[in-house]
């Protein structure tokens, strides 16, 4: 026995069970502190209020139970899940919480950067390619489908009744439901309906004219244009709430971008991987 004792081993391990109880005794209260979950008012609150939000109404005993129950169930499994250390390297946790961080700078920008009339009419000037009108026009279309009869000849027919002010056949009226007439509609909602190449023609069709056939995917159309508005610089006042909310769009990104770059003088970068290109690695390095 006291051969055992004086073995260097057994001295080690005795200062270590020492050392473990000591730490264990000390730091038993800030750990459950640390561990313990706390729904104070303010949580309440706001667990509250999300309950009504949901459900407009306020809850009973047994729905405040379980909204409490679905509370303390997500705090549990997430400081567990942090213990385990399994938000390490999670593409969906690192994404989330990016996105939150973007959130702050968001928020941060709109409290120091409200812009004025001023701030706008600046960001307009120098920006007035973001707020280009593509062109419209307001024309009529007749569809022929690709496998009627006599296809030619009938297209030849109506488009010489219409051109002497007929007007447009029963049978030929809001074919496959498409409208034939359409007011003002911007080229890209007609290229939304009619393909690339109708809508690329319209230009450079007459006006006061039925002329065609002019193909798209539901086969072919005879078209008459009554106005052509050419693609312009919308004016400030008319669109002025679409100009602030570009505004604040890209100086949430400025201020994103400024935030990111500011952090990232805390983090250093080391690129270590063979595969990356030198002239990358270099971009990188302080």
């Amino acid at each position: 026995m006291k051969k055992i004792l004086k073995e260097p081993l057994v001295h080690f391990l005795f200062l270590g069970f020492l050392i473990f109880g000591y730490y264990y005794l000390t730091n038993k209260d800030s750990n459950a502190e640390e561990n313990s979950i706390v729904i104070d008012n303010t949580e309440y609150d706001y667990l509250l209020s999300l309950w009504k939000k949901q459900w407009q109404r306020d809850p009973n005993e047994q729905e405040i139970k379980a909204f409490i129950d679905q509370y303390l169930r997500q705090e549990v499994f997430y400081k567990e899940a942090l213990a385990m250390n399994l938000d390490h390297n999670d593409l969906i946790v690192k994404r989330r919480l990016s996105q939150k961080m973007e959130a702050v700078s968001n928020d941060l920008n709109a409290i120091i950067k409200s812009p004025t009339d001023d701030d706008l009419n600046a960001f307009y000037n120098k920006n007035k390619d973001l707020f280009i009108l593509p062109p419209a026009y307001s024309f009529k279309q007749v569809l022929f489908l690709n496998d009627e009869d006599n296809l030619e000849s009938e297209m030849e027919t109506t488009k010489t009744q219409l051109n002497n002010g007929q007007d447009i056949p029963k049978a030929r009226q809001t074919k496959l439901s498409i409208p034939n007439t359409w007011n003002k509609s911007e080229a890209t909602s007609i290229y939304k309906t009619f393909g690339d190449y109708f809508t690329s023609v319209l230009d450079s069709l007459p006006i006061n004219t039925w002329v065609g056939p002019i193909p798209s995917g539901f086969g072919q159309h005879l078209v008459y244009i009554s106005k052509k508005e050419v693609s312009e610089i919308a004016k400030f006042e008319t669109i002025k709430p679409y100009v602030e909310k570009e505004y604040q769009y890209q100086t949430e990104l400025d201020m994103q971008n400024k935030v990111f770059e500011d952090l990232l003088d805390k983090y250093p970068v080391k690129l270590t991987a063979d595969k990356i290109p030198s002239d990358i690695k270099k971009s990188y390095q302080n």
